[in-house]
């Protein structure tokens, strides 16, 4: 699964990211690159990369999009933890993907904002739409605090 990033937002500097903490893995519930899933579902999936990296990764893109410098030195790092990122394919008509993401931006030992998101995402029970639904949760989350880091003056 590749991550496209979309949004509209335009900023400029200098913003550096991290590989997020995959809370579920650091609590031994799944592996690095599993999805959460339901304890009693029948099979499993797994991203190509562990989630906190395609999760670092995806707001990387986003934030080269917005027009921030992504890949020089800098003073303010981007980081999180994402406490859920759940598909559920076993609610009957539809599938739905859950994302919970605290995000952080440090310069040096300094917090300087902090932000929480939720994302629920909903779409027929189909195999194939699994990537769309997992694409459209983070999008969701990584555009609304990309606006609120913005509001802050975050960045």
């Amino acid at each position: 699964m590749e991550y496209q990033p979309t949004n509209s937002l335009k900023g400029q500097g200098t913003v550096g990211t991290v590989p997020f903490h995959y809370q579920p893995s650091d609590e031994h519930r799944v592996r690095p690159r599993q999805v959460e899933t339901a304890p009693a579902s029948k099979s499993t999936l797994y991203l190509a990369q562990e989630i906190g990296i395609f999760f670092a990764d995806a707001l990387r893109k986003e934030l080269d999009r917005s027009g921030y410098r992504t890949t020089e030195p800098t003073g303010h790092i981007v980081s999180g933890t994402i406490t859920r990122f759940y598909l559920d394919w076993k609610s009957g008509q539809e599938r739905s993907f859950e994302l919970v993401v605290d995000y952080a931006v440090r310069s040096g030992e300094r917090t300087l904002f902090t932000w929480h998101c939720t994302s629920a995402q909903r779409g027929p029970n189909l195999l194939v739409l699994d990537g769309i639904l997992i694409r459209e949760g983070i999008a969701d989350c990584i555009h609304r605090f990309l606006a609120a880091a913005q509001d802050a003056s975050a960045f």
